[in-house]
């Protein structure tokens, strides 16, 4: 991923080198860390809600480095299609002492790995990132026919993400001792917008999911799902982790599922970020009501007011068209066309909102809040904040 100064030179209009691209304070986040990047790719298993087999999960790592002249890491997104990779290196050594953690969770369909220019940012400024793959609801999953019924997703996703957190604090992770736990951020696309909401104890709404399915038949995945009685605990507990410090939703889905009143009881602080011309989670049905609903004093809502719902991944440059089309088919009219704002401008603006405000409120580096609460850092941004402005 470019640098914040490279990305604005590239802009109609800007010269190509900006005498002052932001304040010393920005810069600081958004430009790359001191840190070489570690990435590894790895599996876990655990036992999951409401099944009696082991449920097995793909994680990528990013993770500050000691650079010992390793190989650049190699990408490929489904296993199949290569994409590329800036500076991380090919399972270093970690860095000497423990690092802050964040997890990010992919949307419906989707895969881990689009996570790269988040995960390379964040390693580079001494955080270790956990992408996971919720089995079951992969592209893989999508184009081999082996998707998980909703309802299982449901469950599923929240309970990846502490399984992510209790590996990388045990002794099985290839990070073992190097990982803060209790230090967590939790980010997610689209479904992992939803996740990280979930994690942070707004979850699913119990009651008219169970009862719904009081009189199905035998033929209904979903509520054969509901029909066990751990699930049906599982939901109506909730899946708060309390080691989730802040949650970063981009253009959360399923809103509308959550039981009402439920945002506004958020202990953490989330920063939520959306795109106006998003098709597929809208702002009337998404970002309008899930910000209507929270009511944290320290909640940030970042818009793009050109922003699709790809906008948030790097598929539209990253992909060939083919491809592009195969993984996400509303790509053209949902983020990758000309009349959107670049992927390649937008994520590393939001990689510095991230990064702040995981400082901010994970971390409680309290210097950064009026730093994110001040001018919108790049264009093509518009800022709200909790007190309205």
């Amino acid at each position: 991923m470019a640098s914040f100064a490279a990305v604005l030179a590239a802009l109609p209009g800007c010269t190509e080198e900006p005498a002052d691209p932001a304040p010393p304070p920005q810069r600081e986040l958004l430009d790359a860390g001191p840190n070489a990047v570690g990435f590894i790719e790895t599996e876990l298993s655990y036992d999951p809600v409401g099944t009696p087999t082991d449920r097995e999960l793909l994680v990528r790592l990013w993770y500050p480095a000691v650079d010992g002249g390793e190989a650049a890491a190699a990408y490929a997104l489904a296993g199949i299609v290569d994409l590329p990779t800036e500076r991380a290196l090919d399972a270093p050594t970690v860095a000497r002492g423990t690092h802050p953690v964040a997890v990010y969770s992919h949307g419906n369909g989707g895969d881990g790995l689009v996570a790269y220019p988040y995960g390379e940012h964040l390693a580079s400024h001494g955080w270790v990132v956990a992408a996971v793959n919720h089995t079951g609801n992969t592209a893989l999953d999508a184009l081999g026919g082996r998707a998980s019924p909703f309802a299982r997703v449901l469950v599923d996703r929240p309970g990846d993400v502490s399984a992510v957190l209790d590996w990388l604090d045990g002794d099985a992770s290839p990070l073992a001792g190097s990982a803060r736990v209790d230090d967590a951020l939790v980010f997610g696309h689209s479904f992992g917008g939803y996740t990280a909401f979930a994690v942070a104890g707004a979850s699913a709404d119990a009651e008219p999911l169970i009862e719904g399915c009081a009189n199905a038949d035998g033929a209904d995945e979903d509520c054969a799902v509901y029909a066990d009685p751990e699930v049906q605990a599982s939901l109506r507990a909730g899946y708060r982790d309390p080691r989730v410090k802040a949650i970063v939703p981009q253009a959360p889905a399923f809103i509308t599922g959550m039981r009402d009143g439920v945002l506004g009881e958020l202990s953490v602080p989330t920063l939520m970020i959306s795109g106006r011309r998003d098709i597929t989670t809208t702002d009337a049905t998404t970002a309008i009501p899930a910000w209507d609903g929270l009511d944290d004093p320290r909640d940030l809502w970042l818009e793009m007011p050109d922003g699709g719902h790809i906008t948030f991944i790097t598929v539209c440059t990253d992909l060939d068209e083919a491809t592009l089309l195969a993984f996400q088919p509303s790509a053209p009219q949902d983020g990758c066309g000309p009349e959107f704002i670049d992927p390649t401008v937008a994520i590393p603006v939001m990689n510095g909102y991230l990064l702040g405000f995981a400082r901010a409120h994970v971390l409680g580096e309290t210097r950064w809040r009026d730093v994110l609460t001040g001018p919108v850092w790049g264009p093509g941004f518009e800022l709200t904040v909790a007190d309205g402005s």
